[in-house]
């Protein structure tokens, strides 16, 4: 190395280039030439160099040596208000302190017009914002610089040097996966004999490591690009973190894949569904024609109408679950809170399967511990509809001379409340492990391993499970291929201590006892559905006034004597006057009984929150179709 006098000589004397002296390791000032000085005012030796600059290190080569004696950037300095070429060499200051000398000098660029200029340092800044790494690359020369880089990307190289080395180091922290591709692609020669062949661009999306040790989603796009000085190859390299694109890639891919899941599976609902309504419309349809035509064979006849019956009520809960599924969905749907006898409905329930495992050759055990209560305080409707499901699961899903068993237990509960423990297991055919875990979702329903698909709405088990937990209970089950499956509900009701004998009497006697010919004004426009009520009315000794629309309800109503009818029998939609108007004119009327004379909704509607639209408007009560006699006959009973 030269002597230091000598050496400083040599720098004063260095005209048109900006020259400073920095110490390696504490990065103090030891030298300022004057071009500097004259430049930058406040620098003097003694100043911390990263203080005076505020420089970004990527900028500055003396942070980029590495080991190499010298090296050289280009970059758009601030204090200097244009593009400048910064050099560092290392030397020793006074025979004894590591240094580097640093000297600026203007880039060729600058020969360029301002507008051009501006122009360029336009596009560096755009593409800085976009991309982490923007890397001028002259492959004639295999020479590289980096105009901007993420900081998780600084090991990957020096921020220039020779192109094969960057890529070699790219390369070294790439993901196994990805390596080959990117050194197929990215090479020198490959990029060369792209463009010899017309091509100027080309791009990868790959995994590579960091500064942090993990690997990120990268993509790269090179661009060949006009070189204004001479013949040489140029192109510039874009890279980016795309990890946030990636991820919310998967997440769409991943919705996209549920939706078609779910599209498939609703597809395979309908066609479900459709079997479901075909199969006991066809069984009540064929029932009747037999009835017709054995009508001297009363025990023929009587088979039918059983059959006839529970085909109906399958028909139901099928349109009942569609119905319940929109209901849970919107959260709409509500539990009530009334009195009921759990033996009796698991003795409806066994009456209602007895007739199925019958034609199936199957064996039904239904069974009621000694120390259930006999009344409960909760919603009965809904838990028939756990029962069902679980039950109607058990017989579809067990084959012919296949068990089935139901067993109800009490046990303690909370405060007031017991637990009502009911376990329905059968010997059936099994769920798969895989169908386990989508066993809830909606219209999921699995295949049996000879690929037959058994019938059923895919609708039961998640209204199941969202009524057990709409209820406050719990759901479990086990199931094993070709084994069976076992459901353990557990449900809190409140117990009703109570003597059931007057009950038990008031339900067995004739239902003509009850009534004594008081007047029922039933307001229905469907023929049918008219004559079904009236005849169920009038087999209770109750007498029968029709109206087949709201407004001929009103005026009949307006014309009679008051007390003249002890009920309203009201459907909703109805045409000329619906049943809504209706109510709200009867109540309107002033007359005494307008505001007291009991008005019972008997319709089809049931959209969540049609009940208590209707008692707003001034009903007493709602009951929707198709409505069971026993229920019927109740609540008319409650009003008259």
């Amino acid at each position: 190395m030269k002597k230091i006098s000598q050496l400083e000589r040599v720098l004063d004397g260095i005209a048109g280039a900006s020259i400073f002296v920095t110490a390696q390791g504490s990065h103090e000032i030891l030298y300022v030439n004057e071009r500097l000085k004259n430049i930058k005012h406040s620098i003097q030796p003694g100043d911390i160099c990263d203080e005076v600059w505020k420089c970004d290190h990527k900028h500055c080569p003396a942070c980029s040596m590495e080991g190499k004696e010298s090296c050289t950037i280009t970059s758009y300095d601030l204090p200097f208000g244009k593009f400048v070429d910064i050099s560092a060499v290392e030397v020793m200051w006074e025979d004894r302190i590591p240094a580097y000398v640093v000297s600026v000098c203007s880039h060729p660029i600058e020969k360029l017009d301002q507008g051009t200029i501006l122009r360029r340092m336009q596009m560096q800044v755009a593409l800085s914002q976009i991309y982490t790494m923007v890397i001028s690359i002259n492959l004639t020369q295999n020479t590289y610089f980096m105009v901007e880089y993420a900081d998780f990307d600084s090991h990957c190289a020096p921020i220039s040097g020779k192109f094969d080395d960057l890529i070699a180091a790219g390369a070294k922290s790439m993901h196994p996966d990805y390596r080959e591709e990117f050194l197929n692609k990215f090479s020198r020669d490959s990029l060369l004999k792209l463009y010899d062949s017309g091509g100027n661009s080309r791009y990868m999306a790959h995994r590579q490591r960091g500064d942090d040790g993990n690997y990120h989603w990268i993509d790269t796009h090179v661009i060949r690009v006009e070189n204004p000085y001479g013949e040489d190859v140029m192109q510039i390299s874009l890279s980016r973190n795309i990890d946030e694109r990636k991820k919310m890639e998967e997440q769409m891919k991943t919705a996209l894949e549920a939706a078609k899941r779910a599209n498939r599976a609703k597809t395979d609902f309908i066609s479900r569904m459709s079997h479901d309504i075909r199969t006991p419309i066809n069984a009540i349809m064929g029932m009747s024609n037999i009835a017709s035509t054995n009508l001297r064979n009363p025990e023929k006849v009587r088979d039918c109408l059983e059959k006839m019956g529970l085909s109906t009520r399958f028909l139901l809960s099928k349109i009942n679950d569609i119905l319940d599924m929109s209901k849970l969905e919107s959260g709409k749907l509500a539990i009530a809170e009334k009195k009921f006898y759990v033996r009796e409905l698991i003795q409806e329930l066994k009456e209602m399967f007895s007739l199925q495992t019958e034609e199936k050759n199957q064996t039904l055990e239904i069974s009621v511990d000694e120390h259930v209560a006999d009344a409960y305080l909760g919603d009965d409707l809904r838990l028939n509809q756990i029962l069902f499901n679980l039950l109607s699961n058990a017989v579809s899903y067990t084959l012919e001379g296949g068990r089935i068993s139901m067993k109800a237990e009490q046990l303690p509960g909370k405060g007031d409340e017991v637990l009502l423990k009911v376990t329905v297991s059968d010997n059936g055919i099994g769920m798969s492990e895989e169908f386990q875990k989508v066993l809830f979702e909606p219209f999921e329903q699995e295949c049996s391993t000879e690929g037959r698909v058994f019938e059923g709405s895919g609708l039961g088990l998640p209204i199941t499970r969202s009524l057990v937990q709409l209820m406050g209970g719990t759901i479990r089950f086990k199931s094993r291929r070709k084994k069976g499956t076992t459901f353990v509900v557990e449900l809190p009701f409140k117990l009703l201590k109570e003597d059931r004998k007057e009950d038990i009497q008031e339900e067995e006697y004739d239902f003509s006892q009850v009534f004594q010919g008081q007047r029922v004004l039933v307001v229905e426009d469907n023929e049918i559905n008219l004559e079904i009520v009236q005849t169920f009315l009038e087999s209770w000794n109750l007498e029968v006034d029709a109206a087949e629309n709201g407004l001929i309800a009103v005026e009949k109503f307006k014309n009679s004597e008051p007390g003249w009818y002890q009920l309203v029998l009201m459907d909703i939609r109805m045409p000329v006057m619906d049943g809504l108007t209706a109510t709200r004119e009867i109540r309107a009327l002033e007359r005494e009984d307008a505001g007291t004379v009991p008005i019972m909704a008997l319709t089809a509607n049931v959209s969540p929150g049609d009940s208590q639209h209707a008692k707003k408007i001034g009903m007493n009560e709602y009951l929707t179709k198709p409505v069971e006699m026993k229920l019927l006959h109740r609540k008319i009973k409650e009003f008259i």
